[in-house]
C-alpha cells in the first residue's frame, strides 16, 4: 500500500476498497457497537418468550406468531435500508447518518417492549407486534448500514474475516454480559420470586439498564469509525425505484455463492433461533437448575465465542472458508446435542447432582461457539460474493446484499422463536409451569424433537457450505482486474 492519500487515488481505484490491515481502534468500535444488537438479540431469543408467556400468561402460540410477524414485517424493511444507504451521498458518507439517527428510536423502543400494558390476549398480540416491529426497524437502520460498512474497510481476504469476528465477539459479548447481569442480579431468587426468572420487576429493571447501553454502543460505534469516512470506496449513485430495490435482492438469487450462502445460513439461523428459544426452558423445567446456571451458562459461554473468533480465523488460513465453516457445523451438530441425548439414554448426571451443571455447559458453550464460528465465516464469505457481483455490475451494493442477508436470517430466526413456540404447544408444556413438576414424558419429547431438529438443520447447512465456489485466489485475481492491475479474462 502506498502513502498516496485518498483523494489522489484513481477513480478506477477509489471504487475499490484499500488493501490494508484495518486500525486497532476502527476495528474494536466496529465491532463494539454490536453490543447493541447482541443485547435485543438475545432478550428477544431468551427472554422475550419466557416473560410474557410465563410472568404475564400471555400464550405462547400468540406471543411466538406475533414476533415472528414482526420478524418478518421488518425483513421486508431491510432492503430499503440498503438500498438508501447504497445510494445516500453526504458529507458523512454512506452509511454513518443511519447510524446517527438509529440510536435514541432504538433505546426507546426497546424500553416500551418490557412494559406492557394490561390488556386481553388479543391486545397483547398487537402490543407484542407493534413495538417489536418498532424495536427491530429502528436496530435495521444501525445494523444494515454498519455491517456494509465492513467490506468498505478493507479488501484483504483475512481481515475482513477478523473485523467480523470482532463484531460477533463484541454481539455476544453485549449480549451475554447483560444476560449475566440480568439473572445474577435483576432476576436472582428472593423469597417472594423463589425461581427469579418469574420475577417481574427484574425485567423491567433489565429494560431499563439494556435500553441505555444499546443507544450509548450504537452512537460511540459511529463516533469511533467516523474517521474512516474519507478512505471508504467513492462510487457512483444508482436509482432504482422501491420495486427495483426488491427485484434486485431476489435476482441476486441468480448468484449460485450467495444462493449456497443463504441456503446453508437458513439452516443455521434457524437452528440458532430453535436454540435460544428453549434454552431458557431446558435450563429451568429440564435440568431444574437455578439462575446462578444460567449465569454460569453465560460465563462460559463467552469462552466458547471467544474460541470461535479466534478459531474461525485460524482454520480457514489452513483449509479455506467454505471447508472451516462446514467443520464448524459439523462440530456443533456433535457437541449440543450430547447433554440431551445422554439424558434420555441415563448416562447424564442427575438434577441435583454437583457434576450436572458442568457438564451440560461444557457441550452447550462449546456447540454454540462451533456455530458461531461458521456464521463468522458466511459473513466474510458474503464479502467476496459482493466483489463478485461489483466485478460483474460496476456496482457496490454492500448494503443491499447485507440487506438481503438479513432479510432471509430475520425471516428464518423469527421461524425459530415461531418454532420453539409449536414445539411447547406439541408438547403440551403447561403454562405458567412450576419447575419439578412437568411430567418426565413432557420433557423428554421435548429433548427429542429438539436433537433432530438442530442435527438435521446442522448436517444440511454443512453439506451447502461445502458447495460455496470463490476461494482465496479468486478473490485476489478479481481485486486485481477491478483495480486494473490484469486484464479482464
Amino acid at each position: 500500500m502506498t502513502d498516496t492519500s485518498p483523494a489522489e487515488k484513481a477513480p478506477r481505484e477509489r471504487a475499490v476498497p484499500m488493501d490494508r490491515k484495518v486500525p486497532g481502534r476502527v476495528k474494536f468500535f466496529f465491532g463494539f457497537g454490536a453490543i447493541a444488537f447482541g443485547i435485543k438479540d438475545n432478550g428477544f431469543s431468551l427472554l422475550l418468550l419466557i416473560y410474557y408467556n410465563q410472568v404475564i400468561g400471555v400464550p405462547a402460540a400468540i406471543v411466538g406468531t406475533a414476533v415472528l410477524i414482526a420478524l418478518v414485517m421488518d425483513a421486508f424493511f431491510d432492503p430499503i435500508v440498503g438500498h438508501m444507504s447504497d445510494n445516500l451521498r453526504t458529507k458523512w458518507g454512506r452509511r454513518h447518518p443511519f447510524l446517527y439517527l438509529s440510536a435514541i428510536p432504538a433505546g426507546l423502543f426497546f424500553l416500551l417492549l418490557w412494559n406492557p400494558p394490561e390488556a386481553s390476549d388479543t391486545g397483547m398480540f398487537f402490543y407484542i407486534l407493534g413495538i417489536a416491529f418498532l424495536v427491530r426497524v429502528t436496530m435495521s437502520c444501525f445494523e444494515v448500514p454498519m455491517a456494509a460498512l465492513g467490506p468498505e474497510l478493507t479488501s484483504d481476504y483475512h481481515e475482513r474475516t477478523r473485523i467480523f469476528g470482532l463484531r460477533f465477539f463484541f454481539g455476544w459479548l453485549g449480549g451475554a454480559t447483560m444476560l449475566l447481569f440480568t439473572f445474577a442480579v435483576l432476576l436472582a431468587p428472593t423469597e417472594a420470586y423463589p425461581d427469579g426468572q418469574l420475577n417481574p420487576q427484574g425485567y423491567r429493571d433489565y429494560a431499563i439498564i439494556a435500553s441505555v447501553i444499546m443507544s450509548g454502543a450504537i452512537m460511540l460505534s459511529a463516533f469511533g469509525t467516523h474517521s474512516e469516512i474519507k478512505y471508504l470506496p467513492q462510487v457512483e449513485r444508482v436509482r432504482m425505484t422501491l420495486g427495483e430495490t426488491f427485484s434486485g435482492i431476489f435476482a441476486s438469487l441468480r448468484n449460485r455463492a450467495f444462493l449456497i450462502l443463504m441456503l446453508g445460513g437458513f439452516c443455521a439461523n434457524v437452528s440458532q433461533g430453535i436454540s435460544f428459544g428453549l434454552l431458557t426452558y431446558f435450563i429451568t423445567y429440564f435440568w431444574e437448575l437455578s439462575t446462578s446456571a444460567l449465569a454460569w451458562y453465560v460465563f462460559t459461554l463467552l469462552f466458547g465465542i471467544l474460541g470461535a473468533v479466534i478459531g474461525s480465523s485460524m482454520l480457514s488460513r489452513r483449509v479455506g472458508k467454505p471447508r472451516a465453516a462446514a467443520i464448524f457445523l459439523v462440530g456443533a451438530v456433535i457437541l449440543q446435542p450430547l447433554p440431551y441425548i445422554g439424558r434420555v439414554l441415563g448416562i447424564i448426571p442427575e438434577n441435583g447432582d454437583p457434576m450436572l451443571m458442568p457438564t451440560i455447559l461444557f457441550f452447550i458453550a462449546i456447540g454454540t461457539g462451533s456455530l458461531v464460528a461458521a456464521l463468522i465465516l458466511k459473513s466474510s464469505m458474503l464479502t467476496d460474493v459482493i466483489e463478485d457481483d461489483a466485478e460483474k455490475t460496476g456496482r457496490r451494493s454492500e448494503g443491499l446484499f447485507f440487506a438481503g442477508q438479513f432479510f432471509i436470517q430475520k425471516c428464518v430466526s423469527g421461524g425459530g422463536v415461531f418454532i420453539s413456540a409449536a414445539i411447547l404447544a406439541f408438547a403440551a408444556f403447561p403454562e405458567q409451569a412450576v419447575p419439578g413438576e412437568v411430567a418426565d414424558t413432557v420433557l423428554t419429547n421435548l429433548a427429542l424433537i429438539y436433537v433432530s431438529l438442530i442435527v438435521t438443520l446442522g448436517l444440511i447447512a454443512a453439506y451447502v457450505m461445502t458447495r460455496f465456489p470463490i476461494k482465496e485466489a479468486d478473490h485476489h485475481a478479481r481485486i486485481a482486474r477491478m483495480r486494473g492491475l490484469t486484464e479482464t479474462p
